[in-house]
């Protein structure tokens, strides 16, 4: 996602308020709630469960950030929304970086592709954070170290979304490999899932993306939501046939 700065007025804020600012958002507390996942690392369903749990802080990082900037405070909000969201992609992180141990190679892979792009979110994040405190600190809204530090934003944005679009491969290596055969017909439209298994992911995926998500994969989308509309495609397709309860 790209962090575009547009700035209506020119904005100053002494260093001091920087730093008490970031001070203030680095303290734990303030970083929302991370809760552990339920590690099985050789069922398909519970990591697709945790993926799943892991798009929802990705999502929550996004929506952090203010989408006008025309005041102090908004200025201020944004940073910390920078800051707030650095962790929930951190959370994303631990959530599937325990199934990297995984023998069962496409819960391997998916989580190696996974753990990459929220890896390299967090690593672009920090980066946004001290760019756009310099932007706030600088004292000449015409200097070069301010439009420098706005060049730089935009190239982080445009790193941004090169990143994102790996996590819809990272989402489809998982779900293909929830199609099976048929024990019946041999065919290709069995699902290596309960029927509560499947209903449990997918009211998932729509409590945290919403009706759009279940009309498929869209131009235009956003990577994650994306991402979502092919794992509610897949596990979601009535005509296959779910596997019987224990």
């Amino acid at each position: 996602m790209p962090f575009s700065i547009h700035l209506h007025r020119r904005c100053s804020a002494p260093r001091l308020t920087i730093i008490a600012v970031l001070f203030f958002i680095y303290t734990p507390v303030h970083a929302g709630l991370c809760m552990p996942p339920v590690v099985e690392k050789e069922s398909l369903y519970q990591y697709l469960l945790t993926l799943t749990n892991a798009m929802g802080y990705t999502k929550s990082a996004l929506d952090r950030i203010p989408k006008t900037m025309k005041s102090q405070s908004s200025y201020d909000d944004f940073l910390v929304g920078l800051e707030l969201g650095k962790a929930d992609f951190e959370c994303a992180a631990s959530q599937v970086s325990p199934y990297l141990s995984s023998s069962t190679e496409p819960i391997r892979i998916s989580a190696q592709r996974a753990t990459s792009v929220f890896a390299s979110l967090v690593a672009l994040q920090e980066k946004s954070i001290v760019q756009y405190a310099a932007i706030l600190n600088s004292t000449d809204g015409r200097g070069l170290e301010r439009r420098t530090a706005l060049e730089k934003q935009a190239q982080l944005g445009a790193a941004h979304d090169e990143t994102w679009k790996h996590l819809i491969s990272a989402a489809q290596k998982a779900t293909s490999s929830a199609v099976e055969a048929d024990t019946t017909t041999r065919g290709m439209s069995g699902l290596a899932l309960t029927a509560n298994q499947r209903d449990e992911i997918l009211q998932n995926l729509w409590f945290t993306f919403g009706e759009e998500i279940t009309k498929g994969r869209k131009a235009g989308q956003l990577p994650l939501v994306a991402a979502a509309a092919d794992m509610y495609h897949v596990i979601g397709n009535q005509s296959k046939k779910t596997r019987a309860s224990k």
